[in-house]
């Protein structure tokens, strides 16, 4: 293992991380929407619980409410058929919460069961926070509040009704005429990040910048295909357009020697008007004499440019639609998914949680629960560990702010303000700063908690959420240290198999005999395939202790993918012959990541490519050395 490369690649993986904060902090705005929808949502039937005098009854609605937490940026079509599910499970999880409440080790049990089965079933989703976060509370919530038969359900029929409000809630913006709003923002967000990378050409930021652009094209490209577009849409052209100056922009920036010309990003942000239906912004293309490619990037920004300014539909073919939660469900259950065993281990944390605090007599031994599943939402266990002491000062800083609240025994209304606030809190800063959402989550569960057992002490609830915390979050970093601790890094070499696999098929479709036509799904699966391994990598990376965890192949693999997405599909095909020998070749490196058989020997040979015979050359020689060790 060289130093000096693992500092690079944690240096590329830091870029990542900062862009994505800076991108955050520019959509400040529209999370001010996103915030006050979320507490309008939980606070309407807060608000009429307590107008009622039942405030119980409104806390109960409010736990439906919290649907409105989930996809707030995707498309509205998506948002729809995702809030609505995660309403139903809402539902089900105050259901047989309420049923299995006073029954011991039942409810434990149970609770396990539905914090795993949530865990599976949002992680196999790809859902981002909170994730199974909402249904975990309600299940353990439910448990800690015994209730006969008629009871339990007449908690779910107002957590259904909380539900319904936050479906309306969160679909309320596309009645304002803004039903497009989401994937325009991802079309022009795949534009810009393309941009970035013309931009960064050689410079020292460009591994980082290329990672995004690919990123950003696949998240346009995935809100397109959630929004379920009609064939020929504007934005499904938008997004083959920005795909085709990803790959002339690959190609140059594979082939450049010096800083490009200004110009040619400025060009590729002259498109963003017309992706919310304004003028393509007139710009003068830099002269394409002596940047290798810049012809082909020139043609991909008239093509791009054409679409843009027509106005009638595109005759681009439509997209594949999302798949359906079925066939995301499947693909959780293969062999080399992380999903599995991370959320069995969410499970088995929520139920031993809740019995350790039964066993200890702890008043709301939920808590405990609550905080491990909290928790082990990190992805690797330095996440783990990060957020343990984010969860620690957060708790205490939130038992505090409520304190200051509850400490004087306000009026119900007050207390539903703050729960409101918080909400607002939660949605605006989760995304930037785990710890200080957790202080406006504590702010928000003791608020919910009172609300529903207004009759409680006050002080003994904020003092049992810190023992109960502590508690969890020792909890927590003792499962995931004892419960498979090696998932990801086991599972790292199929990843690697899978962007080797990708990328023989897109050389293979680059080949044949009809490139134009073939190119493009190998290209997107790739892509995919690349965020992938990105993500793995870097928790097995985490996960091993700083060992190299794989690195070395991961990025000989990552090398030769950026170097397949930048083929031209215009490039002349090698021999038949010598194509078949270099395919060959990258079957037997795949096989040979992992399983038994031994690696290839040799360079392989491809005349008039050799950045990918290198490449190539460097990843045969890193799975070598893989099976040496």
């Amino acid at each position: 293992m060289i130093p000096g490369e693992q500092v690079r690649f944690l240096g590329r993986v830091a870029g990542d991380v900062r862009r994505t904060a800076r991108a955050v902090g520019a959509a400040a705005p529209g999370r001010i929407g996103v915030g006050l929808r979320a507490a309008l949502a939980v606070v309407l039937p807060l608000g009429a619980g307590a107008a009622a005098g039942r405030p119980a009854l409104g806390a109960a609605a409010s736990f439906g409410s919290l649907a409105v937490l989930y996809v707030p940026w995707s498309p509205y079509r998506y948002r729809a058929r995702v809030v609505g599910q995660i309403g139903v499970g809402l539902v089900f999880a105050v259901l047989v919460g309420s049923l299995a409440a006073g029954h011991g080790a039942v409810s434990a049990l149970v609770a396990g069961l539905v914090a795993a089965v949530a865990s599976f079933v949002c992680q196999a989703a790809e859902l981002p926070p909170p994730r199974e976060l909402m249904p975990v509370m309600a299940v353990l919530a439910a448990t800690d509040m015994p209730a006969d038969a008629g009871e339990a359900v007449t908690r779910a029929g107002l957590t259904a009704g909380g539900a319904l409000l936050a479906w309306l809630v969160t679909m309320a913006p596309a009645l304002a005429g803004r039903w497009r709003a989401p994937e325009r923002a991802a079309v022009a967000g795949a534009l810009e990040a393309v941009a970035d990378l013309l931009d960064a050409v050689t410079s020292p930021q460009v591994d980082a910048v290329r990672h995004a652009a690919v990123t950003g094209v696949r998240q346009a490209r995935t809100a397109v295909r959630q929004a379920v577009l009609p064939p020929g849409h504007r934005l499904v052209g938008s997004v083959v357009a920005a795909e085709s100056l990803l790959e002339a922009a690959l190609h140059v920036e594979v082939e450049a020697t010096a800083a490009l010309d200004p110009g040619w990003a400025a060009a590729v942000r002259g498109l963003v008007p017309a992706v919310h239906g304004d003028a393509v912004t007139a710009t003068r293309l830099p002269d394409v004499t002596g940047t290798v490619g810049a012809a082909l990037l020139a043609r991909a920004l008239d093509d791009a440019r054409s679409a843009g300014a027509c106005a009638a539909p595109s005759p681009v073919r439509a997209m594949p639609p999302w798949p359906r939660l079925h066939r995301r469900l499947a693909a959780g259950l293969r062999r080399q998914s992380v999903v599995l065993p991370s959320a069995a281990r969410i499970g088995i944390a929520v139920a031993v949680g809740v019995g350790v605090g039964r066993i200890l007599g702890l008043g709301h031994a939920y808590w405990v629960g609550l905080t491990a599943a909290a928790v082990l939402q990190g992805s690797n266990l330095v996440v783990t560990r990060r957020r343990v002491l984010h969860r620690l000062a957060g708790t205490v800083a939130g038992v505090g702010l409520t304190f200051a609240v509850l400490g004087w025994t306000p009026p119900l209304w007050v207390v539903v303000v703050v729960v409101a606030v918080a909400q607002f809190a939660v949605e605006l800063v989760i995304a930037t700063h785990y710890g200080l959402a957790v202080t406006a989550i504590t702010v928000l569960a003791l608020g919910l908690f009172h609300l529903g057992t207004p009759t409680e002490d006050v002080g003994s609830a904020l003092v049992a959420r810190l023992v109960d915390t502590a508690i969890g979050a020792a909890l927590a970093l003792l499962l995931r240290r004892l419960l498979w601790p090696r998932a990801t890094l086991v599972r790292l070499p199929q990843r690697q198999a899978r962007v080797v696999s990708a990328v023989r098929a897109v050389f293979a479709a680059a080949w044949s005999p009809h490139p134009e036509r073939e190119l493009r799904e190998p290209r997107r699966a790739l892509q995919g395939e690349l965020a992938a391994l990105r993500t793995v990598n870097a928790d097995a990376l985490a996960d091993a202790g700083g060992a190299d965890a794989g690195w070395p192949v991961s990025a000989a693999a990552e090398e030769l993918a950026f170097l397949a997405l930048s083929l031209p599909a215009q490039l002349p095909a090698p021999p038949p012959a010598v194509a078949g020998a270099f395919l060959d070749h990258l079957d037997d490196l795949g096989a040979a990541i992992i399983g038994p058989a031994r690696p290839p020997t040799g360079a392989p040979v491809l005349p008039d490519h050799p950045r990918t015979v290198a490449a190539a050359a460097a990843l045969t020689a890193a799975v070598a050395e893989a099976r040496t060790r």
